[in-house]
């Protein structure tokens, strides 16, 4: 799993507790936990989602590829006109460049974060049922609390693993209607990009923007 999927998991799955007068009633206090991490790669639809995620993150790492390449192009015919060039039209061609790269910038930033936007659209279903199914198992066995041993920050040093339950709540999920992906939502219209100040002297390689990041995933 991802470091961005541990994460978006980690923050939403809060402990699920029993009400403090419930717990107070009840004859013995009943504890068990879960890893998070595995029940995020085994949910059902997890493929699925994570499949359409990289169609789409390709998408976008391809309209970046142009996007650079575009740039390069006209990088490379300003450096080899440049010897002839007027000093009015190098310093427009200068220019020029400087507001393509700095669109090109623009872009990339907002493509790497729609990409990790759109991974937490797909993988939100996914949750949501993970924790359906941990508060019906932990009403089930009459659990007063479930940990997650897979969360970032996991305090927990040493634990029976007879109380591990990963693999009871695995199998509820499979009992459950698999979650269908989510479709993505209508692109909005990229921003327009700020001026870029005049290079100061010879137009060199673009900055070098990295593509939109792409977690790995499983």
């Amino acid at each position: 799993m991802s470091v961005r999927a541990r994460a978006l998991f980690g923050a939403m799955l809060a402990f699920l507790v029993l009400p403090a007068a419930a717990a107070a009633q009840a004859p013995a206090t009943k504890f068990a936990y879960v890893d998070s991490r595995e029940l995020l790669d085994k949910a059902p639809g997890r493929a699925d989602a994570d499949g359409q995620w990289k169609k789409e993150a390709q998408v976008m790492q391809d309209q970046v590829t142009r996007m650079q390449d575009s740039l390069q192009a006209m990088i490379a015919a300003y450096q080899k006109a440049e010897p002839t060039l007027a000093p009015a039209l190098r310093e427009a061609r200068q220019k020029s460049i400087g507001e393509k790269e700095q669109e090109y910038q623009t872009r990339t930033q907002a493509l790497d974060v729609q990409a990790q936007q759109r991974q937490a659209q797909l993988l939100q279903p996914i949750i949501e049922q993970i924790k359906v199914a941990l508060e019906d198992i932990r009403k089930d066995e009459g659990l007063t609390a479930i940990f997650d041993v897979g969360s970032q920050g996991n305090p927990l040093v040493a634990i029976d693993k007879n109380l591990n339950i990963t693999d009871k709540v695995l199998v509820k999920l499979r009992s459950m209607p698999v979650p269908q992906v989510v479709a993505p939502k209508p692109a909005a219209a990229p921003a327009a990009a700020k001026p870029a100040p005049q290079p100061a002297g010879p137009v060199s390689a673009p900055a070098g923007a990295a593509k939109p990041k792409v977690p790995p995933v499983r």
